[in-house]
């Protein structure tokens, strides 16, 4: 038997080839945290932050919407204690309120500023250079009783997001971050000096 050719048979073939010149930027960062006890080093921590849904909606309204720029930053401590989470939804009005889930850890002097007592250490940032922004001097917190540090967060916003645990509406909370390595215990004389860098992607 012959083979039949059919006529009104038809074949089609198409190639797709990804586009490799789009970029996701997704805002990240990451904190370096040395740990110091009578004068040394004991300890060095390194891990990744999360940028809340409040940081990345200010970003844009920056960006594109003509919100006003926030030019000095601040970084807090996580307490241990009476924690349960970090979530995306978390926002500078919650923290040490009711509900959140996590509180500030406000035992330490900021020996950059002469309310030490009660304000938070500043984030000293440098230039921005491959697309992030870095620590250009270290933040210090000199630990003022002992407890446990579970992680840190980045703020900005009204003259009030220098003083520890205020909430008060008007400011942002940018990034929030746990030590990868589980919670950090402090006494008091310790020293955390923080360098934090930001970057526009991972």
């Amino acid at each position: 038997m012959k083979p039949v050719l059919s006529l009104g048979a038809s074949a089609s073939a198409m190639v797709t080839r990804r586009n490799t010149a789009v970029s996701e930027a997704a805002p990240c960062g990451r904190f370096v945290v040395e740990h110091w006890r009578g004068g040394k080093r004991i300890n060095e921590y390194h891990f990744p932050n999360a940028v809340t849904n409040e940081g990345k909606n200010f970003l844009l309204g920056v960006m594109f919407k003509g919100a006003t720029q926030k030019t000095a930053w601040y970084l807090g401590l996580i307490s241990g204690t009476g924690y349960t989470a970090l979530a995306a939804t978390d926002t500078y009005d919650d923290i040490d309120q009711a509900g959140n889930g996590w509180d500030e850890f406000a035992a330490y002097t900021d020996p950059a500023n002469s309310n030490s007592a009660t304000t938070r250490p500043a984030w000293i940032m440098g230039s921005v250079s491959a697309q992030s922004l870095t620590s250009s001097a270290v933040s210090v917190f000199d630990i003022t009783g002992a407890g446990t540090v579970k992680g840190l967060f980045a703020v900005a916003g009204a003259a009030a997001a220098q003083t520890k645990s205020d909430h008060t509406p008007g400011s942002y909370l940018w990034a929030t971050a746990l030590f990868t390595a589980g919670d950090v215990t402090v006494t008091n004389g310790d020293q955390l000096k923080v360098t934090y860098t930001t970057a526009a992607s991972a």
